[in-house]
């Protein structure tokens, strides 16, 4: 299902070069499509949907170019939740389309909707809506630990938050 909405999001060429800051998914009956629900200079909101679900998400076009960064290897303080690989990120970005270079740099930074799509097979499969705001990259190897109360919580790599989540 993510993938296929990850798809139509992928026919909006313009916004290549974008950075996933927000993303809300929502189960439900919709109507197929993609759509630009605003889009100004340094800032867009797309629409993704089907007959099961909803994908809005916000981004940005960041001011500099995006480099690849080291490889953050350390450990998390809590237990691991995962790692994304580059094999699965490639793969991923392959299966929907996904032109934006920073998920193909070494190392990659991994898809938002990637994460999305774990989270709903892991920890959140029965769920109805997630929110979720991006804080900073999360790259491939880096371990993720997932802390939280089951309506909030976060994806930490490395001491520094990454993700903040809210079950809508």
């Amino acid at each position: 299902m993510i993938r296929e909405l990850a798809r139509q999001f992928s026919t909006f060429g313009q916004f290549v070069d974008g950075v996933i800051i927000e993303l809300t998914f929502r189960r439900g009956n919709f109507s197929d499509g993609a759509q630009v629900l605003k889009a100004h200079s340094s800032m867009a909101l797309l629409r993704s949907s089907s007959a099961e679900a909803e994908i809005l998400i916000k981004l940005i076009r960041p001011r500099h170019k995006v480099t690849a960064a080291v490889g953050c290897r350390i450990q998390s303080a809590g237990k691991t939740w995962r790692v994304f690989t580059s094999t699965e990120i490639f793969e991923f970005v392959e299966a929907v389309g996904d032109l934006n270079p920073i998920h193909r740099m070494n190392p990659p930074i991994v898809p938002a909707l990637l994460i999305l799509e774990a989270l709903l097979s892991d920890e959140f499969a029965h769920i109805d809506g997630l929110k979720l705001k991006f804080r900073n990259f999360v790259t491939a190897d880096e371990p993720l630990s997932l802390f939280g109360d089951g309506k909030f919580f976060e994806l930490v790599g490395a001491g520094e938050r990454k993700v903040s989540g809210e079950v809508l």
